[in-house]
């Protein structure tokens, strides 16, 4: 008997609701289109189709397997983010009436000036990449994910705004310095390399290791968790709140893309284009595409190594970076008289909140051993 996997080929010919188990399945999956397109690309150099397998090294058996670990279409997202929204308006006005705000301690507020308010432009410049991921990404579902997380960091650029247009009613201007610090301040440059750098990264999937799986875990957990605990101590509720209501977002953010390359890493495909077999495409007259006359997409060279190699490339190439990155904002910690050693903190959230869910996930993952200069 022969072990050899058998493709699908009549997927196409099932109806829509062959495996629709629930409502997010019923809205979200088998949505895009993989062939028959009907326009192509006029400003891109590459000769691919408008939903083509070449925009990422990685390789699926099928780009429709993955499920979002929240289910969330449009409805139930809108539905979630309109009570985080409501919360954090909530908190920012409960601050306002109780004086939390103009009540802060001078050496509190200047800290939060230089660290906190740069965030915006950070939180607006993953959201402009996501858009690439967004616009390249295969399967209707993870599309959907990249969606709502490019809404969740516009959201929180423009929360972030807010809050410092709150603090500067009190504490004098936020939102310029916050610019000039961002675009002047030698410890954030890292940052703003590190952002302009996946701003010009192609691979869309790449993109998500870069933000989802190395830079967000760390800055993320560091900011919007650890920071809290000094914005508690000195009774900074207007932070505090803002910041709970963030990482809500984030543990969201962290847990779809590790879903998304678990699934990746795990699946055996050969090709970029067993998908399109599976869809029983395999000797249409078009070469998967429109126009036989056009190059023939099964002559573009695969990759020799496995998803999870890739994956660890990716992780070995983006993670080492973001760490200096984070770690090179250590002279304002310093500065502020934050008791906050980054270095240890850093370490602490590797080994809490990152390294675990690399082993959940079954990812691979080095430690690695950085210094400050």
């Amino acid at each position: 008997m022969s072990t050899k996997p058998e493709f699908k080929k009549t997927i196409r010919d099932q109806a829509w609701d062959y495996k629709t188990k629930n409502e997010y399945e019923d809205v979200t999956v088998r949505q895009q289109p993989y062939v028959h397109m009907h326009y192509r690309h006029i400003f891109d150099k590459r000769d691919f189709d408008i939903y083509d397998p070449r925009y990422t090294r990685l390789k699926s058996s099928d780009w429709e397997a993955f499920r979002d670990p929240k289910k969330f279409w449009y409805t139930t997202y809108v539905n979630n983010r309109k009570k985080l929204a409501e919360e954090v308006e909530n908190g920012f006005n409960y601050a306002q009436e109780l004086g939390v705000i103009k009540n802060l301690s001078p050496q509190w507020v200047n800290t939060l000036r230089d660290l906190y308010t740069p965030l915006r432009h950070l939180e607006y410049g993953e959201n402009v990449q996501m858009q690439h991921v967004i616009r390249y990404a295969l399967g209707s579902a993870i599309e959907q994910c990249a969606t709502y997380q490019a809404y969740d960091k516009t959201g929180r650029a423009q929360w972030i705004s807010q809050w410092a247009m709150n603090m500067q009613e009190h504490h004098g201007d936020f939102l310029v310095h916050g610019k000039n610090l961002f675009l002047n301040e030698p410890a954030f440059q890292p940052l703003l390399r590190y952002v302009e750098e996946i701003l010009v990264t192609e691979d869309w999937a790449e993109v998500l290791v870069a933000e989802n799986l190395t830079l967000d875990l760390l800055l993320g957990n560091l900011m919007y968790r650890e920071l809290n605990k000094e914005a508690m101590k000195r009774g900074d509720t207007h932070l505090s709140i803002l910041n709970l209501v963030i990482a809500k977002q984030l543990d969201w953010h962290r847990d779809w893309a590790f879903s998304l390359f678990k699934l990746l890493a795990q699946d055996e495909a050969e090709s970029r284009w067993d998908y399109l077999k599976a869809l029983g495409y395999e000797n249409w007259e078009g070469d998967y595409r429109w126009g036989s006359t056009l190059s023939d997409p099964r002559e573009t060279p695969e990759e020799t190594i496995s998803n999870a190699e890739i994956i660890q490339e990716w992780v070995d190439k983006w993670y080492p970076k973001a760490y200096e990155a984070v770690l090179a904002l250590a002279p304002l910690f310093e500065k502020h008289g934050i008791d906050i050693n980054l270095q240890a903190t850093l370490k602490k959230i590797e080994e809490e909140s990152i390294i675990p869910f690399y082993k959940k996930y079954k990812l691979p993952f080095t430690k690695y051993e950085m210094t400050l200069s």
